[in-house]
């Protein structure tokens, strides 16, 4: 997303996917440019976390399903605790219940995401 002044009509022009929107005055231009840019910053968060909702039931319902319980020496190639791949699994069933409309348990979750956020699943 760019914006110019014209040198013809002293106006102040946006190209938005293609489209040149026109303002009267550069202020005018800088404001809308910079709600686009929190806009798409606000869009691309909800889509970042879509994959999530959409998957996660599936992973909590097959851990559950599963009957598997976990040891630290079971994930420990992966630098994590049992303790901490439990916290992930809570986070993930509130994460659901939030997006199903129904009250999650407070708690601060950034710890569980921040002791997975490096590990590498990827081999």
């Amino acid at each position: 997303m760019g914006f110019w002044q014209s040198g013809e009509n002293d106006k102040w022009y946006i190209n938005i996917n293609g489209t040149n929107y026109e303002f009267s005055t550069e202020l005018e231009a800088v404001q809308m440019a910079n709600k686009l840019k929190l806009a798409q910053a606000i869009i691309a968060q909800a889509q970042a976390i879509a994959p999530v909702m959409d998957e996660a039931p599936d992973v909590v319902q097959e851990y559950f399903d599963s009957g598997i319980t976990f040891a630290d020496a079971d994930v420990e190639p992966l630098g994590i605790t049992a303790a901490q791949l439990v916290s992930v699994i809570t986070m993930l069933e509130n994460f659901n219940k939030f997006f199903a409309g129904t009250t999650p348990a407070n708690a601060q979750y950034r710890v569980n995401v921040n002791a997975v956020r490096r590990v590498n699943i990827n081999g």
